[in-house]
């Protein structure tokens, strides 16, 4: 059994909720925000309530989308529209308004930290922790929203009643600013190790904050930040030697590795997390319920460029899969490739894959990137940096030389740059979105998606709409802050 985080926590789930009743009426067998914290116990409930709603997105509905838009995935079923970019329609609109709820009630949960914590009967320092993990959540989930919707309204206060619901929508600038306090504070105030898998650290806080300042093009603060945690002897590479190997990473039965430096924990009592759902034909044994929602074609060039003798291939994609019957299917014509990163055989009754936020690869290669960038030409120590997760994916050593090494001769910062990215394409498939999100920060992702797909994607595609309930609900937002296109 994992021993992980389950935040289960019914009556602080319903304090993150903005419903006027329930929190001002206080009855005197529900407790309320304003009653509830007195000691450390209650702050660690609290912290923990506000993984419920973040490990639903992500467990479910976050990365799902961003599979069905990249350059080497197509969708079915009412993803098709969507990995075609012919629009949103409402089927997954409703799923893109239920993201953005999401995230803001984790919002909500952390804000209530922030507000009630200081005030419990705990040392400065307990307390501290606990203020700097709702800092990192709600970091993570302002991230998420930003690069998702772009500009979106600020909460840093509690919504404790109607009066608290609006907010103008921020500009993406001041939103980022927001994001890196809450990780500024967060890399001082978390401690370096804990003792609960699942929760993150100080090195959890400083790998954030150097993806942001990479997305934000900050190429020196990213560059230093992820040197921290690379220099600190804190994690490294899971050595494999075959492409199984990776499960050690992935599989469903993997607590934590060496190289997790913050992921959700799922386990399958739970039945929370429906990841290898989406990837797992109808009749493969890899999930309780296979939707097999996404999959590839061997023309997409990051699959076809893909090198065969690659661990990550075989552990990635398939073709063939061992079906319920007991025998072996092979994948269609029309659905040729498979993803297998997440799939779990052994389910009862959810799926136990954890799903990873960071892993010591996203320090290697955003310091690779942005140690390049912030030179004007790569670095030797930047090219070591890729070449241990390179090395690793063919089952080498990851610190020594070998003969899948990359070298820096005829490279600028630029081609430098479009190698670690096809790296992250390999090592992060299917994780978090962060494909999309590499494409669309370095301004490549319309010319990559018209090769793969030999589609236009629409500037209105690059965002999703602002939930319509909350243009409706919000007393500073109209239809004018709607994204474009919607």
């Amino acid at each position: 059994m994992k021993r992980i985080i389950i935040a289960s926590l019914v009556c602080l789930s319903f304090l993150g909720t903005s419903c006027e009743d329930l929190l001002e009426e206080e009855p005197l067998d529900r407790l309320s925000s304003k009653t509830f914290y007195k000691t450390l116990a209650d702050g660690n409930a609290a912290v923990n309530a506000i993984y419920n709603p973040l490990r639903t997105n992500y467990g479910f509905r976050y990365g799902a989308q961003y599979t069905a838009v990249s350059d080497y995935a197509s969708g079915q079923g009412f993803y098709i529209p969507v990995a075609s970019y012919q629009g949103y329609p409402s089927s997954i609109i409703s799923v893109t308004d239920g993201e953005w709820a999401y995230f803001y009630q984790a919002i909500n949960l952390a804000n209530i930290v922030l507000k009630y914590v200081p005030g419990i009967n705990a040392s400065d320092a307990d307390k501290n922790a606990l203020l700097g993990e709702a800092r990192f959540l709600r970091a993570l989930n302002y991230y998420s929203l930003v690069r998702g919707w772009g500009g979106v309204p600020i909460r840093t206060s509690p919504t404790e009643d109607f009066s608290s619901l609006g907010g103008k929508r921020a500009s993406v600038a001041e939103v980022y600013s927001l994001i890196i306090d809450d990780l500024k504070y967060a890399e001082t105030a978390l401690p370096s190790s804990q003792s609960l898998a699942g929760k993150p650290t100080m090195w959890s806080a400083k790998t954030m904050l150097a993806d942001v300042y990479l997305t934000i093009e900050d190429f020196a603060n990213a560059r230093d930040k992820a040197d921290e945690v690379i220099s600190s002897g804190v994690y490294s590479l899971v050595p494999v030697s075959q492409a199984a190997d990776f499960e050690k990473i992935f599989g469903p039965d993997a607590v934590t590795s060496s190289e997790d430096i913050f992921s959700l924990k799922f386990q399958r009592t739970d039945d929370l997390s429906f990841i290898p759902q989406f990837y797992a034909p109808s009749n493969s044994v890899y999930a309780s319920t296979g939707w097999g929602t996404f999959f590839g074609f061997p023309t997409y060039p990051l699959l076809r460029d893909w090198d065969r003798n690659d661990l990550r291939y075989d552990f990635n994609l398939y073709t063939s899969y061992p079906n319920r019957a007991g025998s072996t299917s092979q994948t269609s014509a029309a659905q040729p490739i498979r993803f297998g990163k997440f799939k779990d055989a052994g389910y009862a009754p959810g799926e136990g894959n954890d799903y990873p936020i960071y892993r010591y690869p996203d320090a290697l290669l955003i310091y690779a990137e942005a140690a390049s960038m912030a030179n004007g030409e790569p670095t030797s120590l930047a090219l070591e940096r890729l070449n241990m997760v390179h090395r690793r994916a063919y089952g080498y050593t990851p610190d020594a030389a070998s003969p899948v090494d990359f070298s820096l001769t005829g490279h600028t910062a630029a081609s430098f740059r479009d190698l670690v990215l096809t790296e992250r394409a390999y090592e992060f498939l299917c994780e978090d979105g962060k494909r999309w999100f590499d494409l669309k920060r370095t301004g490549t992702l319309k010319e990559v998606i018209r090769n793969a797909k030999n589609i236009e994607v629409a500037d209105s595609h690059l965002l999703f709409p602002i939930p319509q309930q909350e243009i409706n609900s919000n007393p500073d937002l109209s239809s004018a802050d709607q994204n474009p296109g919607y």
